[in-house]
C-alpha cells in the first residue's frame, strides 16, 4: 500500500481536510451542547422554585448562557461545516461533475461563510469600541483623580503657604517703605 500513490492523492487531501473540519468543528459544538445543558439546568431549577419555595434561598449561580452574537457564530460555523460535508459528499459520489456556480449548494455555503465574516467584522468593532471605552474611563478616572490631587488637604497648605508667602512679601515691602520714609 503506496501512501505516495497518485491515484490515491485526491484521497489523502480528503482525509485531510476532513481531519480540519472535525478539530475546528468540535469547539464549537461543544459551546452549543454546554449552551443547551446549562439552559436545560435553568429550566429545572426554576420548575423546582416553583413548587418548593424552600430551596429558592439556596440557590447557586449557574454557569453563564452563550450571547446571542457567539451563539449565532457557533451555528454558523456548524452549518457550514455540514455543508462541507454535504458539498464532499457529493464529489466523492460522483454528483459534482456538472456544478457551476449558480448551484444551490454553493450559494448556501457561500451565504454563510458571508455571515461568519459579517459576525466577526461586528465582534471586532465591539471589542475596539469596548477597548476604546474602557480607555476613555481610565483617563476620566485619571483626570478626576489629578482634580482630586488638586483640592486636596495637601495642596491647600501649599496654597497657603504660598498665600502666607506673598503676604510675608507684601509686608516686608511695606516695612521698608516704612523705615525709607522715616530715615528721610
Amino acid at each position: 500500500m503506496a501512501t505516495n500513490d497518485p491515484k490515491l492523492q485526491p484521497l489523502h487531501k480528503t482525509l485531510h481536510a476532513l481531519k480540519e473540519i472535525r478539530s475546528s468543528l468540535l469547539p464549537f459544538l461543544k459551546l452549543l451542547r454546554d449552551d443547551d445543558d446549562v439552559k436545560k439546568t435553568a429550566d429545572e431549577k426554576k420548575k423546582k422554585d416553583g413548587s418548593s419555595s424552600s430551596s429558592s434561598k439556596n440557590k447557586t449561580p449557574l454557569k453563564q448562557q452563550l450571547t446571542p452574537h457567539k451563539r449565532a457564530e457557533a451555528e454558523a460555523a456548524v452549518a457550514l461545516a455540514m455543508g462541507t460535508l454535504r458539498y464532499m459528499g457529493g464529489r466523492l459520489k460522483g454528483l459534482d461533475r456538472g456544478r457551476k456556480k449558480g448551484d444551490p449548494l454553493r450559494k448556501e455555503l457561500d451565504q454563510i461563510r458571508g455571515l461568519l465574516v459579517s459576525l466577526r467584522k461586528i465582534e471586532s468593532e465591539e471589542e475596539k469600541k469596548q477597548k476604546n471605552d474602557s480607555s476613555a474611563k481610565e483617563e476620566d478616572s485619571k483626570t478626576t483623580k489629578e482634580a482630586a490631587d488638586t483640592t486636596s488637604p495637601d495642596s491647600n497648605k501649599s496654597k497657603r503657604r504660598s498665600d502666607n508667602d506673598a503676604e510675608d512679601v507684601a509686608s516686608s515691602s511695606k516695612k521698608k517703605k516704612k523705615k525709607q520714609k522715616t530715615s528721610k
